[in-house]
């Protein structure tokens, strides 16, 4: 048998990375051979503002509003993985990243220009059973 969780473990846990993490924090997106601890070779940062969404439901929690990058940093490669950290710039989660089928899908291109503008409409975080 193997390690599960009852909902309510569940949506503990998916609220603690939603409020602890994500209020206030960051979404940055990393470009391929990079390291989360390398801010040079982010190509987005993507604020995450206050959480004003309801308290985790079947272990998913939805994220407040994101404000987009207007003029990201860009990069001379695809876009790999990101990650969402805190205020304090702690990294509490990393995610794949690829055009579809991925944790976060980028729609257009994987690589993102100097001055191009990056949004995202919703960000869940889903915690495993």
């Amino acid at each position: 048998m193997s390690v599960t969780h009852t909902t309510a473990v569940r949506n503990a846990i998916a609220d603690s990375i939603i409020w602890d993490t994500l209020d206030s924090g960051t979404l940055n997106f990393h470009i391929t051979g990079s390291t989360a601890d390398s801010p040079s070779a982010i190509a987005a940062t993507l604020t995450l503002n206050a959480a004003a969404a309801p308290a985790a439901s079947a272990g998913v929690a939805t994220a407040g509003a994101i404000t987009s990058d207007t003029s990201a940093a860009g990069n001379a490669g695809a876009v790999a993985f990101a990650t969402l950290k805190t205020s304090a710039g702690t990294v509490k989660v990393h995610c794949a990243v690829a055009a579809s089928g991925s944790d976060i899908n980028l729609t257009g291109s994987l690589v993102i220009n100097a001055g191009d503008t990056v949004s995202c409409s919703s960000l869940t975080y889903t915690a495993c059973p």
